[in-house]
């Protein structure tokens, strides 16, 4: 669903549930990146700054299960259940897009929505 148009019609195959939840996780992923970055640039610290352009941050998932589990609120406002933590991928996500395509088909199919 494009976030720029939440009226837009949902995807095919994509109910409307479906699309307002995915929806509302992109509007928190990009405060939760806007938070991030706004902490960084605050701390006026040179190391946190250039780290982010170094190669401390590769090995690890764009999208921690910690992070994730913080959105539990969310599904329980789309879904009427918060998010069994148990279906978060062991090590994270890669992308929002990943963490995504992994747990809204599983919640929608654990909440029969």
């Amino acid at each position: 669903m494009d976030v720029a148009n939440p009226k837009k019609m949902p995807a095919h195959g994509e109910t409307d549930k479906q699309a307002q939840l995915i929806h509302a996780l992109r509007q928190w992923w990009s405060q939760e990146t806007a938070d991030w970055d706004l902490q960084v640039e605050a701390s006026g610290n040179d190391f946190i700054r250039d780290a982010n352009h170094s190669d401390l941050w590769d090995s690890l998932p764009e999208l921690d299960s910690k992070t994730v589990a913080r959105t539990s609120p969310i599904f329980k406002e789309h879904l009427g259940r918060p998010l069994d933590v148990k279906l978060i991928r062991p090590g994270g996500y890669e992308s929002l897009d990943d963490m995504i395509n992994d747990l809204v088909p599983a919640m929608m199919k654990a909440s029969n929505a």
